[in-house]
């Protein structure tokens, strides 16, 4: 196989901290889909799905060679978690 077309390796590191990052998102994902459940009124709902939805399509593509973003998640999300696991989601 050619050098130019071969899949991209990663590092047991990377690919670590890849797999947390994608927990992360799926947990905060998860989060937010209990707190749409428990929304008070149905705008309240499409305002909580609407901060979800690029969640979920950075969850799909996100890659373990997305190396400063995996970074910025592992930093990041678990505040946002722990405060949309509050009920304090869009603070």
């Amino acid at each position: 196989m050619p050098r130019d077309i071969r899949p991209p390796r990663w590092t047991a590191g990377e690919t670590e901290s890849f797999e947390r990052a994608r927990e992360l998102l799926s947990a905060l994902i998860g989060a937010y889909s209990a707190q749409i459940g428990e929304a008070p009124s149905r705008e309240a709902a499409q305002a909580l799905r609407a901060e979800r939805a690029p969640l979920l399509e950075e969850r799909d593509t996100l890659t373990p060679g997305d190396r400063e973003r995996v970074a910025e998640i592992l930093r990041e999300i678990p505040g946002q978690l722990r405060r949309v696991r509050g009920g304090r989601a869009g603070e």
